[in-house]
């Protein structure tokens, strides 16, 4: 699937696995505890799934393992492959997105974000990200939607 982000730059949406060339080194991680969405909010941009750069010798599960613990707290396991995008900047870059449950969380100072955000209704409004809001991430959550994982 290929679509426009909010910036402006060309994207492409794939789920199957090994279909673009260029090595992802970013994943977005969307997860869920007792049936709710688990996000938090960015402390500019807004509310948004936990997710963030792959760091030097960390696996793509390890790396979406860290970024939804620093930045919500929460324990994620059974972490899926989903998907993948790539947005065409100057320096194009592939994302990740992993789909898992969360088992646990802890309360920790976080520096990115304010926090965890547990919600049971994903309604798009005015307090999301402009990441939530495009016809990629809409096709994502409407994918993860269908699979039937949140309703516990």
């Amino acid at each position: 699937m290929q679509y426009q982000d909010l910036n402006g730059y060309s994207c492409e949406l794939t789920f199957e696995k090994d279909r673009f060339s260029i090595e992802s080194k970013h994943v977005l991680v969307i997860c869920c505890y007792k049936g709710n969405w688990v996000l938090t909010r960015h402390n500019k941009r807004g509310l948004e799934f936990p997710g963030g750069k792959v760091e030097s010798g960390e696996s793509l599960q390890e790396a979406a393992k860290r970024e939804v613990y620093e930045e919500t707290g929460a324990h994620v396991e059974g972490l899926e492959w989903f998907a993948e995008y790539v947005v065409y900047t100057e320096q194009p870059f592939c994302k990740t997105v992993f789909i898992g449950k969360v088992d646990q969380i802890d309360t920790i100072p976080l520096l990115e974000t304010t926090g965890i955000i547990m919600l049971k209704d994903l309604k798009l409004t005015d307090e999301f990200s402009f990441l939530m809001k495009d016809n990629g991430m809409a096709t994502i959550i409407e994918k993860v939607k269908q699979l039937g994982k949140w309703d516990d």
